[in-house]
């Protein structure tokens, strides 16, 4: 697991909760945004065999995620919420565009694994405070999930980048990652 150098501060789980319905809502517009990017990096590197087997089994199991919480949303007499622009993915974002295909691949395996451990630190924050046990079991699935997740984008960059350049800038993205995460404000958002 990478050692996330932002931690996720102890007032977070009281803002979700006080908010749940709206965390919901989020937490299932991330699960179909992830599932939708594995899909649309397995298509952009066809010719990466293991890449499109990995994206592909990540991409069923997000859209798998994403069901399951659009049913606890209409259990609750929610519906789905319209995508808002979001700052965390989006700043990450502009920081890794580059030109270099190549240097664009990596930087993403190693955000998209970045953000599953943010994910999977999250729901482990949220398997132990909520207090309904269907959501604690709930959510301790997914942070398995997530950590599975984010060791496979971490694997596949090792499988096609020499370690030293996937170490060098994992560290550089880990300080970015810390970076954006610490100057948004507390929200009961899953990033």
């Amino acid at each position: 697991m990478l050692k996330l150098k932002f931690s996720t501060p102890a007032d977070w789980l009281g803002c979700v909760e006080e908010n749940f319905n709206s965390f919901l809502q989020d937490h299932a517009s991330n699960e179909r945004k992830v599932a939708a990017s594995s899909l649309k990096l397995a298509v952009q590197h066809p010719e990466r065999v293991e890449l499109v087997g990995a994206m592909i089994g990540i991409a069923k199991e997000e859209l798998e995620h994403f069901e399951r919480v659009y049913f606890l949303l209409r259990e609750r007499g929610l519906s789905l919420a319209q995508d808002a622009p979001d700052p965390y993915i989006g700043t990450l974002r502009k920081k890794i565009s580059n030109p270099d295909m190549e240097a664009y691949l990596l930087d993403r395996l190693i955000i998209f694994g970045i953000i599953e451990a943010r994910g999977c630190e999250r729901f482990g924050i949220l398997a132990e405070g909520l207090r309904d046990p269907d959501l604690k079991a709930f959510y301790r699935e997914l942070s398995r999930s997530e950590a599975q997740h984010h060791a496979a984008y971490l694997r596949l960059a090792r499988l096609y980048f020499e370690d030293e350049r996937v170490y060098e800038r994992q560290a550089a993205l880990l300080d970015l990652e810390a970076e954006v995460l610490g100057n948004l404000p507390l929200r009961p958002v899953l990033y």
